[in-house]
């Protein structure tokens, strides 16, 4: 058997069926791999990789040959048995949610070499970078200017010192935020936008805004229900605190990886 050839046949026959009860699949352990579906075939490689009981894995894109369902279902149960192992797992995956739901820590990489390590939050709360911050969701991205201790941006100001890579002196810096951290409110509020295009998502709407001094279209995810109708005037802010601030970098177009 598959990693359990120095164990006695009975043994072995048990590590087995112990593996495979821990995936759901002790029902099917006479089957051949052909008659198994796409999930049951992730699962059986699964028990096949911890019945030896391992103390550290490595997995390289281990659910991408899976639709988006069954690749939920099989990464949650691939969790609960590492868990029930205790085993130290690596994986290696260019999905940023599957990075996030399945790493205790996190190592971005870029070109090969580490851009930035910590938990889930702190890459996606505290990137070291514009392409840190980019990996992890959609990110509009604002050119500002740093003077007198403040960041000017056309939608907003911000004081500097809620960026240590800017400080207080002068120079162009840029200003990351997200879609779900802007916000649309009424005309005469914020800074003046126009609705240009909205999409329904479903609990959520993907809007399109055109402000005066920003070169790209805003990227806004409001309530579904709530935005204005294509054409509208209407205001757009941030918190201060929502706020990415980084110096100019000629890397952070660079791709990046977990």
């Amino acid at each position: 058997m598959f990693g359990l050839s120095d164990l006695p046949r009975a043994e072995a026959e048990r590590s087995a069926m112990t593996a495979l009860r821990r995936v759901g699949l002790e029902g099917y352990a006479e089957l051949y791999p052909h008659l198994l579906s796409g999930g049951e075939q992730q699962r059986v490689a699964l028990a096949r990789a911890v019945a030896p009981r391992p103390r550290i894995l490595l997995m390289d894109e281990p659910f991408s040959g899976l639709d988006a369902r069954l690749r939920d279902d099989v990464r949650e149960d691939t969790i609960a048995v590492l868990r029930e192992i205790r085993a130290t797992c690596i994986v290696v995956t260019h999905d940023p949610e599957e990075a996030m739901r399945m790493g205790d820590r996190i190592a971005l990489m870029r070109k090969g070499r580490l851009a930035q390590a910590g938990t889930p939050e702190e890459l996606y709360r505290r990137p070291a970078d514009m392409a840190a911050a980019r990996f992890f969701s959609p990110i509009n991205e604002i050119q500002a200017v740093c003077e007198a201790g403040l960041i000017s941006t056309p939608i907003g100001r911000l004081p500097a010192a809620r960026s240590p890579q800017v400080g207080a002196g002068g120079g162009g810096v840029r200003v990351g935020l997200r879609p779900h951290h802007l916000r649309i409110v009424p005309m005469g509020e914020g800074a003046r936008a126009r609705v240009v295009g909205r999409r329904f998502l479903g609990e959520v709407e993907h809007v399109e805004l055109v402000v005066e001094g920003v070169d790209e279209r805003l990227q806004v995810r409001a309530d579904a229900g709530a935005v204005p109708s294509i054409g509208t005037e209407v205001g757009v802010t941030f918190r201060e605190e929502d706020a990415l601030v980084f110096t100019a970098d000629p890397d952070a177009t660079d791709e990046m990886s977990p």
